[in-house]
């Protein structure tokens, strides 16, 4: 078969394979992605040894076998509460399969009398006779093969069962070909490493390999998915850099002007990032820049005063964050700190009033508006901009890299600075933004205070919130977060709803409520209460984790607090201690269901302080996906490779990368075509499909 179609036939549809009807190839999807090649890189997440028996003996007892048996006759219960019973024959030695609430008619159809199977489970003694509850797979004597030695369990989802799922992947292996290297020849010897092939069919297949082999198959996988995602990430960056776009000067006197204004002077490290984004700004190629900065260290400051140099220029400027609350809190300061400028600044979020959003869209196409501020509504079709030249994206991690595109492509190939407050380790950051030039501001404004943090067992509560009057009455403000029950906006509210009435019984008017679910205008009223310390007490689900900030808040209670990631409880601490007064974070925990994770994550919150530390240990603690939110996107960002544990492997294939892209150029016809297979077979991300080496 000719090698392209071999190829094509990999990126085909797993609904093609034998078995998988639509509901179940949605099923698929979900879990591994639309095409064969995606199915064959979701690897087994372990493996476990089961052993073939060729007769029954005693050494196997309590241990996972695989046996050749005959099916001897059924014995069904009368009595619903006794098990069913088969039995079966092994080389003239009798044992039983025991099921309990045992179906007759599936069982007779899996099991015939007289047929020969493989049964796979761990075998059992009971009353002098051997059996198998519930064996775990009943499959033909063909399939021995593959039913013993070390076998791979894969994750699933409900509807999918172990044995039909590694059926599929028998016949996935059967789409497999060789493939010409793309990895350097000295790389592939120092590592010892297999082809490709091999290594996809070894990782499924390890029948009798050693475990350590197969971690050697696995790294060998990690870095092609490591490889392709750095090229992609380069050639992206070189694309970028041939597109002509505005040229934007900085302007010193309107610099002067919003500093003048601020209650506070820039840190060193403040101008440092600002003289980086200015310098970019002013070169004719779009910037592409990361700014990272911890909680509270002055990131939005230094976006405005590098917009108002767009502004000048008469360009227009988009804000993009992931919340309503925070779209209203940047809208609020920004038209604060520029009362008295003739700058138009607009607030766009989905739950804007339909008559006000068209009267806004039509000054924005107009060219009537300098700085639209908006969630994800910024980037929908309804949208013209006159002349979008910078676009800001705030906590981007919480966008998918394609929503980022729709954004920026509404403009002239505009300057694009993404912020993040969720610090990134080194590793993370030249996996996922290797193509971007990245800024930190490493320090605090001088007058904060250090935030104490304190965990307290919710036997407490009651205490706790008898405490609160003292601050109450110091005029100060406070956040009591809810507790993270699971992904559920509804339940999260019921929680929010339950303490906001148990604390309004003490507290009264002083106590407010804000949640996802409010509309912008009761939430811009509920924020503007709490700033004016007409409301003190403020109940929230964690829709406040970025957004407010209320120098006044010196107290912030979560509640659970075990549930949450440490990014998450490091976030929520920066909701207080935004101005030089002692601020205090209280972590409540459950005695009864706080695990030994829960108990690290909160010790590690309450001994340190620096983010880019417990951004680390959170990525440790609970994994890659769940720390970029790519878990929440729909999809994986890759299916091998976990930048922090193949950190080696990652760098190796970003300098593997820069060189295969210095000497593109260079590259005959066929060696290019080799590299662009690895880009194909590897474009699961969908924000970085089809990309290709030209």
């Amino acid at each position: 078969m000719p090698y392209d179609l071999l190829l094509k036939n990999l990126n085909t549809s797993v609904a093609n394979l034998k078995g998988i009807g639509p509901k179940t190839s949605k099923l698929f999807e979900k879990l591994c992605g639309e095409r064969i090649i995606d199915l064959l890189l979701t690897t087994p997440r372990i493996y476990k040894k089961r052993l073939h028996a060729i007769k029954l003996s005693e050494i196997y007892i309590k241990k996972e076998i695989a046996i050749k048996a005959t099916v001897v006759k059924h014995l069904p219960q009368f009595n619903p509460k006794m098990p069913y019973r088969v039995l079966c024959n092994c080389n003239d030695e009798e044992f039983e399969l025991i099921f309990f609430r045992g179906y007759k008619k599936y069982l007779n159809n899996i099991l015939p009398v007289g047929q020969t199977k493989i049964i796979c489970g761990k075998l059992e003694r009971f009353s002098n006779k051997y059996q198998i509850i519930h064996p775990e797979t009943i499959s033909s004597v063909e399939d021995l093969p593959f039913l013993h030695g070390l076998l791979g369990v894969y994750s699933l989802t409900r509807g999918l069962t172990m044995p039909f799922y590694r059926k599929i992947i028998k016949q996935t292996l059967e789409y497999l070909f060789d493939i010409p290297e793309w990895i350097e020849k000295d790389i592939i010897e120092e590592y010892n490493w297999k082809s490709w092939k091999e290594s996809v069919l070894s990782i499924h297949r390890p029948k009798n390999l050693e475990e350590k082999k197969v971690i050697k198959m696995r790294d060998r996988l990690a870095f092609d998915e490591a490889l392709s995602h750095q090229i992609k990430l380069f050639v992206l960056k070189e694309k970028i850099k041939k597109n002509k776009c505005n040229k934007i000067e900085t302007n010193q006197s309107i610099k002067k002007e919003i500093i003048s204004k601020l209650n506070f002077e820039l840190t060193n490290s403040q101008e440092k990032v600002l003289k980086e984004i200015e310098n970019d700004l002013y070169q004719d190629h779009p910037m592409q820049r990361l700014l990272q900065g911890d909680v509270g260290s002055g990131k939005t400051i230094v976006a405005l005063i590098s917009m108002l140099n767009v502004t000048k220029k008469e360009f227009q400027t988009a804000l993009m964050v992931p919340t309503e609350i925070l779209a209203i809190q940047h809208f609020n300061y920004f038209k604060n700190l520029l009362k008295n400028s003739k700058i138009k600044i607009v607030l766009l979020t989905s739950k804007i009033k339909k008559k006000e959003k068209k009267n806004i869209l039509k000054e924005i196409e107009e060219g009537k508006v300098d700085i639209i501020i908006g969630t994800h509504a910024l980037f929908q079709d309804k949208i013209k901009y006159k002349n979008l030249s910078y676009v800001i994206i705030d906590e981007q991690h919480r966008f998918g890299v394609h929503q980022k595109f729709q954004l920026t492509s509404k403009g002239n190939n505009p300057h694009i600075l993404a912020m993040t407050a969720t610090p990134i380790p080194r590793t993370l950051a030249l996996t996922m933004y290797g193509n971007m030039d990245i800024s930190k501001i490493t320090e605090l404004p001088s007058n904060r205070k250090e935030i104490k943090t304190l965990s307290v067992s919710k036997k407490k509560i009651s205490q706790i919130i008898l405490d609160l009057k003292n601050i109450v009455e110091n005029n100060y403000n406070i956040f009591w977060i809810c507790p993270l029950i699971e992904e559920s906006e509804n339940l999260d509210l019921i929680a929010a709803e339950k303490r906001f009435k148990s604390l309004k019984k003490i507290y009264k008017e002083k106590v407010g409520i804000i949640h996802g679910r409010m509309d912008t205008k009761k939430k811009k009223t509920i924020i503007n209460k709490f700033r004016k310390k007409e409301v003190q007490i403020l109940v929230s689900t964690t829709i406040i984790e970025v957004g407010i900030d209320v120098p006044s808040a010196t107290v912030i209670i979560i509640e659970e607090s075990d549930r949450f990631g440490l990014s998450q409880l490091h976030q929520l601490r920066g909701r207080v201690g935004r101005s030089d007064i002692s601020s205090t974070c209280i972590l409540i925990y459950n005695d009864k269901n706080i695990n030994e994770l829960g108990k690290k994550r909160i010790e590690i919150i309450k001994k340190n302080k620096d983010g880019f530390f417990i951004a680390e240990e959170d990525l440790k603690l609970r994994g890659f996906g769940e720390i970029l939110g790519t878990k929440q996107t729909g999809y994986q960002l890759f299916k091998i490779l976990d930048p922090f544990y193949d950190s080696k492997l990652m760098e190796i294939a970003s300098q593997e990368a820069r060189k295969i892209i210095k000497k593109k150029e260079k590259l005959s016809k066929e060696e290019k075509e080799i590299i662009n297979n690895l880009l194909k077979i590897y474009n699961h991300n969908s924000s970085l499909k089809y990309i290709s080496i030209a």
